[in-house]
């Protein structure tokens, strides 16, 4: 009976064993094709492998010019609400949180703390289609997408009393 007993003990050892080799080789397996596989795909490198060269791909709209500093005819803002549905052009209403220094009479319509509206103008060129390759331009664009209590500088250039709208020739973003 003790020799039964020790030959099932050593067979159950020795399904153990085997049991632990399998393992270990098919997570061997498992490991090598898992690095085969990220050699594959391009997102295993994580977020540097969506990096893109400079030049290459998209850019952001928003924010291209660097404000250096205050005209008499800039003005401080701050978004309140947007009006895309004529995309590109776009009406960005805001609040005006400091006036322009200057004394024409588009400057004299506007006081800080009152709300109105603005055009951020897009250069075109023929057929009407829009620059893109110009600063002040891909500036304006991204006025589209400036969310709601964004600060702003524009600087305005003149009103459309018809529409009742001041038209802006550069937007910066609030240092």
């Amino acid at each position: 009976m003790n020799s039964k007993l020790g030959s099932e003990r050593a067979l159950t050892a020795r399904r153990w064993v085997a049991r632990a080799v399998a393992v270990l080789v098919l997570g061997g397996l498992i490991a090598a094709v898992g690095v085969a596989r990220a050699e594959e795909d391009p997102f295993a490198a994580g977020v540097d492998a969506l990096a893109v060269k400079e030049g290459d791909g998209s850019a952001s709209l928003r924010a291209k010019l660097k404000l250096t500093k205050m005209e008499p005819d800039m003005l401080v803002l701050q978004v309140q609400a947007l009006d895309d549905s004529a995309y590109p052009d776009c009406v960005v209403t805001a609040k005006v949180l400091m006036a322009a220094e200057a004394q024409d009479k588009a400057f004299r319509l506007i006081a800080a703390g009152k709300t109105y509206r603005f055009v951020p103008l897009l250069k075109r060129g023929k057929g009407r289609v829009v620059d893109l390759k110009d600063a002040a331009t891909q500036s304006n664009l991204g006025a589209c997408y400036y969310p709601k209590g964004t600060r702003l500088v524009a600087k305005v250039t003149g009103t459309d009393f018809k529409t009742k709208t001041f038209q802006v020739a550069a937007l910066y973003l609030k240092p």
